[in-house]
């Protein structure tokens, strides 16, 4: 398998994506030598991720050489990128609704959802919790619809141009003697300034936790919270964090303590910008995006279960195609006890579009729109005169595939823009369904310790 380099490559698509510019926000951990805008690079990396991938390839090296099973090298590349997007992509949490508008992104890979709204239910306060479980712990996107009263933050009395970082730790240090059970410790507190939100504090605490196997570990909770700024003040306050335990460390792309200052913040964006350079479009109840001034091609039927449209922006085009899986015939292969098994998609991106030595060029990331899981790739090729866009998703009736072709030459502005938008997705069909837990890869789950 060809390799990038293990560091040098890491912002390799964040510096042809768009410009490099430092982070500047006074939150633990932030790093002015990482650029704020490396949230986008999906397939930044890390040495001991490298070493888990060989570390996968040489074992199935291994176990074919015992059974007598020859293969080629550009199998186990295969291999390889598709153990790589399983364990490896990122995860972009996007709600979309008539009450928020907001999407922001994980360097960490989930691997099934756990949907709740009224969670945590009193007579003044409602939050509902969008959770993608990792190998250890959580990401998480609470929405607080607690009614805050005027500027007071919390309903503390106190106004947030008055808050300190003491009144925060305060805050949670209160919290915790009021729920002794949960023996919260190491509390940590700051307001920090950014400026795109506002109510903006960040917090971590750790309480220590036993597991189903009777070992004893720390569980860590770090969270950012904000409001949108320029928005009413009555508008939800959003709490975005992960949780991860101690006694099994995670492979994560960037370090634990980097995390939400230096890759969750930069990347949160109020959808509603999607507005101003995209319409959406319906097909067989599943809504998704296409640029304002994209042209309408066409329409046609493939089967009697599968519908296809076409748009044309210049150099860049634009298919769409919708699948009715209760007549798929092969969609026991692709949905597995009520799952869609992404896993498929992974082989089809390899086989249409890899099967060549520049595989590393490759994005992956997987989209939770409204809890319902996505995989978007993104396909750089050097020299080559496309590159590629896919979206894939299902809605519990529909499968459906969007895909981009757009020029080599294309600026990085209106590249992440292509991939905002194509990252969009929502349906009309089966409400039910975004209430469900979401499994990634129901032909690989295996029972795991939340």
């Amino acid at each position: 398998m060809t390799k990038l380099p293990l560091l040098a490559g890491i912002f390799m698509m964040s510096t042809i994506l768009s410009p490099v510019e430092a982070i500047d926000v006074n939150i633990p951990g932030a790093d002015s030598k990482i650029p704020k805008d490396a949230y986008i690079n999906y397939q930044a990396t890390n040495p001991d991720i490298e070493k888990d991938v060989a570390n996968y390839v040489e074992t199935l090296k291994s176990t074919d050489k015992a059974k007598g099973i020859s293969k080629s090298e550009i199998e186990y590349a295969k291999a390889a990128s598709i153990y790589r997007g399983q364990h490896y992509h990122n995860t972009v949490i996007s709600v979309h609704d008539k009450y928020n508008q907001i999407r922001l992104s994980f360097p960490v890979a989930g691997i099934k959802s756990d949907y709740n709204i009224g969670r945590y239910k009193n007579p003044s306060r409602t939050i509902e919790d969008y959770r993608v479980f990792t190998d250890n712990g959580s990401l998480n996107l609470e929405i607080d619809y607690a009614d805050y009263k005027d500027y007071d933050w919390r309903n503390t009395k106190i106004a947030y141009d008055k808050l300190t970082d003491k009144d925060v730790r305060n805050f949670f240090q209160d919290m915790a003697k009021r729920k002794p059970a949960k023996h919260l410790s190491d509390i940590k507190g700051t307001v920090f300034s950014y400026p795109t939100v506002t109510y903006s504090t960040w917090d971590s605490m750790k309480m220590p936790h036993l597991l189903e196997n009777g070992k004893k570990t720390t569980r860590t909770i770090d969270t950012i919270n904000f409001k949108f700024k320029g928005y009413n003040m009555r508008h939800p306050l959003y709490h975005a964090g992960f949780v991860y335990y101690d006694n099994n460390p995670v492979l994560n792309k960037v370090p634990t303590d980097k995390l939400l200052a230096n890759y969750v913040l930069p990347s949160v964006q109020n959808l509603n910008e999607l507005n101003q350079y995209s319409r959406i479009e319906n097909l067989n109840g599943i809504q998704y995006r296409v640029p304002k001034d994209a042209i309408y091609e066409g329409e046609h039927k493939d089967s009697d279960y599968q519908d296809s449209r076409h748009y044309k922006k210049g150099d860049i085009t634009f298919f769409v195609s919708t699948v009715y899986m209760p007549k798929n015939p092969y969609a026991r292969e692709l949905v597995v006890n009520g799952h869609y098994n992404f896993k498929t998609e992974l082989d089809t991106v390899w086989d249409i579009y890899y099967y060549q030595p520049t595989s590393d060029y490759i994005n992956y990331s997987v989209i939770w729109n409204n809890n319902i899981p996505g995989l978007s790739t993104h396909i750089y090729k050097p020299h080559k005169a496309d590159h590629i866009l896919n979206f894939y998703s299902y809605d519990g009736t529909y499968s459906f595939t969007y895909v981009i072709f757009y020029p080599s030459f294309l600026n990085a502005e209106e590249v992440q823009k292509l991939r905002n938008m194509i990252e969009f997705f929502d349906s009309t069909n089966n409400p039910s369904f975004k209430l469900k837990e979401h499994v990634l890869f129901p032909d690989t789950e295996k029972s795991r310790d939340h």
